[in-house]
C-alpha cells in the first residue's frame, strides 16, 4: 500500500492528546482500506463550532456554493482542493462517548477514501428533473438544496457501507445510535415546513442522511458478531426520527429510502442521479 501523506492542523486550543488520538485513527483506517485509502488527505481540527461555521460558510462565499447545511456536522469533508480534506470540531466531537467519536472519525476516513475528488461534490440536475420540477412548482434553488442533501445522504450511505465491509461495525452503531437524535427543534420546523410545499420537499430530502445513513447497520444479517440489541436500538431511534411526519409522508420516505439503498451500485453519480429520481415523488 502507497503510504498516505496524512497533514493534521488545529485549530484554536486543541490538546496535543486529541491531535495524536485523531491522526492514529485516520492512519488504522487507511490500513485497513489498502489500496482504496487516498494518496493525500488534509485533516483541520477546530475547537469550537462556531469557527467552523465561519470557516465553512467564508469559504462557500469564496467559491460560489450556495447550498447550506454542513455547518451544523459533527464533521465535514471535502475536496475542494483536488485532494480530500476532513474538518473535526472537538466542541461536537466532545459530546459522544469515546466510541462515538472513533466511529465519527472513520466516518470521514471512509468519505476520504471514497469521495476524495472534486468530481464528488459536484453533481448536475438533467433536463427531465428541471422539468419535472417546474410541473410540481419546485423553484431551481429549491431543486439545487435538494440534489445537495440527496448526494449527502447516499455519501453517507456508501461511507457507512464501506465501514461495515471493512469491519468497523461496534464504532458505527454507537456514532448512529449518539448522532441519530429527534429534537424538539425539527418537530418545530416540520410544523412550519408543511405548510409549504417548497419547504417540505427540502425538509424531507434532508432526512434521507441519516436514513441512509442507518441503512447499512439495520441490513446486516443476524451473526453472533452482530448485536441485536444495537439493531433493535437503531430501529427504534430512526422511528423516533419520524414519528412526527404524518403517516403519508413517513411511509413515502421510508419507500424512497427503501429505493435507494435497494438500486444502489458502486457509481457515486449514479447512485445520486437515481436518488433524485427517487427523491422527487416526496415534492
Amino acid at each position: 500500500m502507497t503510504k498516505v501523506e496524512l497533514n493534521v492542523i488545529t485549530s484554536g486550543n486543541i490538546p496535543r492528546s486529541v491531535k495524536r488520538d485523531i491522526e492514529s485513527t485516520f492512519r488504522d483506517c487507511y490500513r485497513r482500506f489498502g489500496h482504496r485509502a487516498p494518496y493525500k488527505v488534509e485533516v483541520l481540527i477546530v475547537d469550537r463550532q462556531s469557527a467552523m461555521r465561519v470557516l465553512l460558510r467564508e469559504e462557500k462565499v469564496r467559491r460560489g456554493i450556495t447550498t447550506s447545511g454542513d455547518e451544523e456536522f459533527i464533521c465535514s469533508h471535502d475536496a475542494w482542493r483536488g485532494y480530500p480534506r476532513v474538518i473535526c470540531c472537538l466542541e461536537r466531537l466532545n459530546e459522544l462517548s469515546k466510541l462515538a467519536r472513533v466511529g465519527a472519525v472513520r466516518h470521514e476516513a471512509a468519505h476520504s477514501a471514497l469521495h476524495g475528488s472534486l468530481e464528488y461534490y459536484i453533481f448536475s440536475i438533467t433536463e427531465e428533473y428541471r422539468h419535472t420540477a417546474v410541473i410540481k412548482g419546485l423553484d431551481l434553488s429549491v431543486l439545487n438544496q435538494a440534489l445537495y442533501f440527496v448526494s449527502v445522504a447516499v455519501k453517507d450511505f456508501e461511507a457507512t457501507r464501506f465501514l461495515v465491509q471493512h469491519n468497523f461495525i461496534n464504532c458505527q452503531f454507537a456514532f448512529a445510535l449518539e448522532w441519530l437524535q429527534p429534537s424538539e427543534q425539527d418537530k418545530s420546523a416540520w410544523k412550519m415546513a408543511q405548510e409549504n410545499r417548497q419547504t417540505k420537499f427540502i425538509f424531507l430530502t434532508a432526512l434521507l442522511k441519516p436514513m441512509l445513513f442507518a441503512h447499512p447497520l439495520l441490513a446486516l444479517p443476524r451473526s453472533k458478531d452482530i448485536s441485536l440489541e444495537y439493531q433493535v436500538q437503531l430501529a427504534r431511534r430512526v422511528e423516533e426520527l419520524l414519528e412526527y411526519l404524518g403517516n403519508a409522508e413517513r411511509n413515502r420516505l421510508l419507500q424512497v429510502a427503501s429505493m435507494i439503498a435497494e438500486n444502489s451500485t458502486d457509481d457515486t453519480h449514479r447512485n445520486v442521479d437515481s436518488a433524485l429520481r427517487q427523491a422527487m415523488s416526496l415534492a
